[in-house]
């Protein structure tokens, strides 16, 4: 089943979004939608093309080893690409894997869309994968990240001190979030609600 799952991943579908995995070919459009503010609190930054090439290669790299499944975000309206997610740091035999490095083109912040996006990944790993745990981590600076993965539902598990050095050589601490198998009912009912109350 593992090496099926990341030679052929899936692609997710809800009302409005679609998520794809991450092809090569789509390094010129992200970066065409990317922006500044995007990398502030991401491992690195991208000020280019080429930058973004080699971003997308190294998301893709880790799919071919079987630790990753990067996606990109698509509009169902339009069909077009809006950001990026992943899913990572995959681990079938102990059930557990995190969710992140997720941005979106400017317009969408705070929209339908993250809500919708996080629904379709946590029914994946949780109905599909059959996960136990599911994390988020985050820089303890980023407040809007924070208050996204609250409103999920997720529970704050603590403060991880010096996590990691970024690209800047700022050494960041990060703040730990997860849901797991017991909460996911729970959780599934509270985002449908939610998602509903955005559109």
């Amino acid at each position: 089943m593992s090496q099926l799952l990341f030679a052929e991943p899936p692609v997710l579908e809800s009302e409005s979004i679609i998520l794809r995995p991450l092809q090569q070919e789509n390094a010129k459009y992200l970066f065409s939608i990317s922006y500044p503010e995007v990398w502030t609190y991401m491992f690195g930054t991208i000020n280019s093309e080429t930058e973004m090439e080699k971003h997308v290669s190294k998301k893709i790299l880790l799919r071919n080893q079987m630790t990753a499944l990067p996606f990109v975000v698509v509009l169902k309206e339009t069909n077009e690409i809006i950001g990026s997610t992943s899913i990572y740091d995959i681990n079938l035999s102990q059930k557990s894997c995190e969710i992140g490095a997720t941005w979106y083109a400017g317009n969408f912040l705070g929209t339908f869309v993250n809500l919708e996006c996080k629904y379709l990944l946590l029914k994946y790993c949780f109905e599909e994968l059959k996960m136990i745990r599911v994390q988020f981590k985050t820089d303890e600076r980023n407040i809007r990240s924070q208050k996204a993965i609250k409103r999920l539902g997720a529970t704050k598990e603590g403060i991880l001190r010096k996590e990691r050095i970024l690209e800047n050589g700022y050494i960041r601490n990060a703040v730990i979030y997860s849901i797991t198998d017991d909460d996911w009912v729970k959780v599934k009912q509270l985002i449908i609600e939610k998602s509903m109350r955005t559109k």
